[in-house]
């Protein structure tokens, strides 16, 4: 949040700002497209088709897929021969984690979740009558009039398809990254199906690949990369991938590899990812705020300890005579002190310690900051910049002489002086 508020200064209309805590968020978001090994299995016989394997699970080679009957099945209604469901421990298990998952991650900006949840548990049931329904016809004289399908490699089954199955880095357009024409079929036990049709999908291993249309920007800043982290968006993942970049009919496209978590998108061709670059936080404050003030700079090691006050400052010569000297040090690193020029003369000479060494005050340096106006005047407080990121940058709220939260600075730095009054 961003707290503006208006003052006076001298008759000038003055903005001044409050500062917030805040952090700044460089990341690109992307809608890719996904490719797998996979391929649609078609059937040899229509009828009613009755799963043997929940959908994202994983079949053996030769290991049974579906069953296809010339017998009606009902259904998520309930069962071939009408008996009621029989649902194991399993059944419930996977019930409630779909359940928990949903009221772990739901909110109001999110309705499409509730579909996908819906969808979710439908598979469920599916699966449960496709298990009773095979059990029942299996026993039944009637039974004979079936076909048992199975994978002719192991896999990972999936009950959806597109006709997308095919598709490689060949087949990419820009058209293809707007799902808004976007349509699947989804196949669920009982549902009747004609011979030659898609009976199931089978996924040969776990490696898939996300590809993204970026702009210039994002492919000149991606082409650089070997690895990447990518959030998944819907279920808040990060993993790492691997990038590539080529190049289709002169438009130029990245892809991610990844061999984990593609069964949890096995249904899906389209995904939202991020990617984040970088992420401070501390006190958020406008570029427009920064100034920089001099400050005379002395080389660190002359600044010492006295022994009766144990504060720091330094030996000043003048003439024959020693004084210890304590002006405010308002920031120190390893090489140098800075002290206000209105704290000591220039031409002031110092003496380092244990030494005949000496030094000249003289030497400046600008250091940046912006102008607190929390007591009705205009005073300089220093900034460490963490960040910058468009009109804003993030400064670390442990900087001695710095701001603190909620501290009122001038909007505009450059339209004031230190020391001015506002009214």
């Amino acid at each position: 949040m961003i707290a503006i508020g208006l003052s006076y200064l001298m008759r000038n209309h003055i903005s001044f700002y409050e500062v917030q805590q805040g952090w700044i968020v460089d990341s690109d978001t992307f809608t890719g497209f996904i490719l797998r090994n996979e391929a649609v299995v078609n059937t040899g016989q229509s009828g009613y088709i009755n799963y043997f394997v929940n959908d994202g699970a994983m079949v053996a080679r030769e290991g049974n897929v579906c069953m296809v009957t010339t017998n009606a099945g009902s259904g998520v209604q309930g069962t071939a021969d009408g008996s009621a469901l029989t649902l194991n421990d399993s059944d419930y298990s996977d019930i409630r984690e779909q359940v928990l998952s949903f009221k772990k991650k739901y909110n109001d900006s999110d309705y499409a979740s509730v579909y996908d949840l819906d969808y979710q548990l439908g598979n469920i049931v599916s699966n449960i009558v496709s298990r009773n329904n095979i059990n029942s016809m299996s026993q039944a004289d009637s039974a004979s009039g079936y076909t048992v399908m199975t994978a002719d490699q192991s896999g990972i089954v999936s009950y959806s398809y597109d006709g997308m199955e095919s598709y490689t880095q060949d087949d990419m357009t820009p058209e293809l990254f707007s799902a808004r024409n976007y349509e699947k079929t989804q196949l669920s036990a009982g549902m009747k199906i004609d011979s030659a049709s898609p009976a199931y999908k089978l996924i040969y291993d776990d490696n898939w690949q996300i590809v993204v249309c970026p702009t210039a920007d994002q492919y000149k800043r991606l082409k650089e990369l070997d690895t990447v982290n990518l959030q998944l968006q819907r279920d808040n993942i990060t993993v790492s991938a691997d990038v590539s970049t080529f190049q289709k009919d002169g438009t130029d496209y990245v892809s991610f590899s990844l061999s984990n978590y593609m069964v949890r998108y096995c249904n899906d061709r389209y995904i939202d990812i991020e990617i984040i670059w970088d992420n401070h936080d501390g006190l958020k404050i406008p570029k427009s705020s920064i100034v920089s003030k001099n400050f005379y700079r002395i080389p660190a090691d002359y600044l010492q300890t006295e022994e009766e006050s144990s504060e720091s400052g330094f030996y000043s010569v003048d003439n024959d005579e020693t004084v210890f000297i304590k002006p405010v040090i308002y920031a120190q690193n390893k090489e140098y002190c800075y002290v206000d020029c209105a704290d000591i003369a220039e031409g002031t000479v110092l003496k380092k310690p244990s030494s005949d060494e000496t030094y000249t005050i003289g030497e400046t340096e600008a250091l940046k900051g912006v102008y607190n106006i929390n007591k009705g005047y205009a005073m300089f407080r220093l900034i460490d910049i963490l960040y910058e990121y468009g009109d804003y940058c993030i400064v670390s709220d442990k900087t001695d002489y710095g701001v603190t939260l909620y501290d009122h600075i001038i909007l505009n730095g450059s339209s004031v002086k230190e020391n001015d009054i506002i009214y």
